[in-house]
């Protein structure tokens, strides 16, 4: 039994150089691995709120739908006793047949949303159609806070950011890496060996071992070879740089746009209450009009469109800010702990 072994020794660190750019991949791919969790996460949180929106709006297309059948029922029969003309019945007609319309259509797009959050999070169908309803007896809170502006250090939390660091540390080592292969490499070779025989009952057992040759390598005609892999590991480096400078820019610009669009949601928000419950008024006034002749159709059918109007549009602006919520978070890096990818000492 014979073991061969041989050690080279390290004299410019081109070894302790390889180690630590393993180090350095390894950090960068447990980072990618929790950006790739964020995207995720964010990607559940925007399809949920889509989802509650999305029955929000259903629900008030129900009660509009519902609201439009009486209209039409009492427009029939007011036309059939004389009281008004066929054609106000039929524009209460049309508008019925409209709001069941967009009734319809609201379904269709909610059982999209419920199908698209069933393959994210691999939940059964039929449980999540049980627990949204209930999820949304209690509405969600506003924050109580307004994030103006972000630290350029929180930037470096980000995990992708993280990552396109590392390629550049990895790349750096690359370039000292091929820079130490055109110098002088020194092995020492060296084998350990046990011998065991028998003979005429007698067992001999012998333990061998030798050191060397020390073997010096001197890189002089390679043709060009390690130069080049110098020029090649620059370029690696140059491009992970420019890759690194760029994930900057555009981190800091997703973060922007998630504080713009808080910002300017929170400054739409007291609007679109006042909109919405002037309007709402508006309709129930016309209603009771309505209900005595003392309005028409058509103003009934337009005092309902403006409300409806402004209840989609406050629901489509509490979706925006939370979407907008989600983006910063993500845009944060999503609670993203450089150390933790760190290794252990050895």
């Amino acid at each position: 039994l014979e073991l061969k072994a041989a050690w080279e020794v390290d004299l410019l660190g081109a070894n302790r150089v390889a180690s630590q750019a393993a180090q350095e991949q390894l950090q960068g791919s447990q980072a990618l691995w929790h950006d790739a969790r964020v995207s995720v996460a964010a990607e559940v949180a925007n399809t949920y709120y889509s989802l509650s929106t999305c029955l929000q709006l259903l629900n008030l297309a129900r009660q509009d739908a519902a609201s439009r059948q009486q209209t039409a029922r009492l427009a029939e029969l007011s036309a059939q006793a004389g009281f008004t003309a066929a054609a106000s019945a039929a524009l209460a007609r049309a508008s019925a047949a409209e709001g069941s319309s967009r009734f319809t259509q609201q379904a269709a797009a909610c059982d999209l949303n419920i199908k698209a959050l069933v393959a994210l999070t691999g939940m059964a169908e039929p449980y999540l159609r049980q627990k949204m309803p209930i999820a949304l007896i209690k509405p969600a809170q506003a924050a109580p806070f307004l994030i103006a502006s972000v630290p350029a250090q929180a930037l470096t939390q980000r995990p992708d950011i993280f990552a396109a660091e590392r390629d550049v540390m990895v790349a750096s080592a690359q370039v000292g890496a091929a820079k130490v292969k055109r110098f002088p490499s020194l092995t020492l070779n060296g084998s350990i060996g046990a011998l065991r025989y028998n003979s005429q009952g007698t067992t001999t057992t012998l333990d061998t071992w030798s050191f060397g040759p020390l073997t010096l390598n001197l890189p002089l005609f390679d043709g060009g070879q390690r130069a080049a892999n110098v020029v090649a590991s620059e370029a690696n480096y140059t491009q992970a740089v420019t890759v690194y400078r760029a994930k900057v820019r555009q981190a800091v610009r997703e973060v922007e746009e998630a504080l713009v669009n808080l910002q300017s949601t929170d400054a739409r928000k007291a609007n679109a209450e006042v909109s919405t419950q002037g309007f709402a008024e508006s309709l129930q006034a016309t209603q009771a009009r309505y209900n005595q002749g003392l309005a028409s159709l058509v103003e009934l059918e337009e005092a309902r469109r403006t409300s409806l109007s402004a209840q989609s549009a406050q629901l489509s602006l509490a979706l925006e800010r939370n979407l907008a919520w989600v983006a910063l978070y993500r845009a944060m890096g999503g609670g993203f702990d450089a150390a933790s990818t760190t290794p252990a000492p050895l």
